[in-house]
């Protein structure tokens, strides 16, 4: 679920507050139901042997232990998403709580907040040190241009091509390329496996999900999904998911009781409300139609 939107009356104050645009006329990509297939370690550490592949890696906060590690469709950026512990003009470096790491900018840094795509150097940098005097710790991206090969494992190095301040905190997370090199397996777990990225120790313990993306189609076997609901069949036990998927409820389906609805009426109620309601969860693929069946296995509903 997502974390409040949190903007400090100091970068407010500093930065002014952004019109709302217009979306008026404005017809945005139909939404289809995101698949994760769910991989063993074996699996993903056989992934990363066929070569080079892009990784999104999502920590527990305050740790280096990984909750959840997706191999992805290529992108062009890299990615370092933490708070800021502590900022160093001169040198040109922020310290971010995600184990100390520290991502360089310079004059070809592009600097960013949450109400203005494009500040000085200097504004950015005032704004940082005016949430850290106010006993905050802002949240930022750092991205840079993907290289054209992995980084060393422990090449620490990190020069922010654009660098900006979030709206709101969220769950550390890396998006990075990657390669067998990466990962390292223990002999005398726990942890599993030392994911090492960008000189960082990331820990892959029995609790961390490691999963593969996979936009073109639906995969086989264990699988995760995530969409809107555009409708449920509450006698026949299912609701369907933006793009057609099906999912399935059974003896055995449970309901996170972390969500907002509970039940298949609710969600139904919900729906033929009118409201936002979207659905995450794990499961099995009965037929990947389409459209897809999915037996769920446990389901996460929530109202936007």
């Amino acid at each position: 679920m997502r974390r409040p939107t949190i903007i400090t009356t100091g970068l407010v104050a500093l930065l002014g507050v952004i019109a709302a645009c217009s979306t008026d006329g404005a017809t945005g990509p139909v939404e289809t139901t995101q698949f994760s297939q769910v991989l063993s370690l074996p699996q993903f550490d056989s992934t990363l042997g066929s070569g080079a592949h892009r990784v999104e890696i999502k920590l527990v906060s305050g740790s280096l232990t990984v909750r959840e590690v997706d191999l992805e469709p290529d992108d062009a950026e890299e990615q370092i998403a933490s708070e800021v512990t502590a900022i160093d003009p001169a040198q040109g470096i922020v310290t971010l709580a995600l184990g100390g790491f520290k991502v360089s900018y310079n004059g070809n840094t592009r600097f960013r907040t949450p109400t203005r795509s494009r500040v000085s150097r200097s504004e950015w940098e005032t704004a940082i040190s005016a949430a850290l005097n106010a006993g905050q710790s802002p949240p930022v991206q750092a991205r840079r241009k993907q290289p054209a090969s992995p980084q060393a494992p422990n090449d620490a190095s990190f020069l922010a091509a654009d660098l900006r301040i979030a709206d709101q905190p969220d769950d550390p997370k890396i998006e990075a390329l990657v390669a067998d090199a990466n990962l390292e397996t223990i002999a005398s777990p726990p942890p599993l496996a030392i994911l090492r990225v960008f000189g960082l120790p990331l820990e892959i313990t029995s609790q961390s999900r490691l999963g593969r993306r996979t936009p073109g189609g639906v995969p086989t076997g264990s699988v995760e999904f995530q969409a809107s609901v555009n409708s449920v069949d509450v006698a026949g036990g299912t609701m369907t998911l933006a793009g057609g998927t099906v999912i399935r409820f059974g003896a055995g389906t449970t309901l996170d009781p972390t969500g907002d609805l509970f039940s298949l009426e609710s969600t139904a109620s919900a729906v033929e409300a009118g409201k936002v309601v979207r659905a995450e969860g794990r499961g099995t693929v009965e037929t990947a139609g389409p459209p897809a069946t999915i037996a769920a296995t446990d389901v996460k509903v929530e109202v936007d």
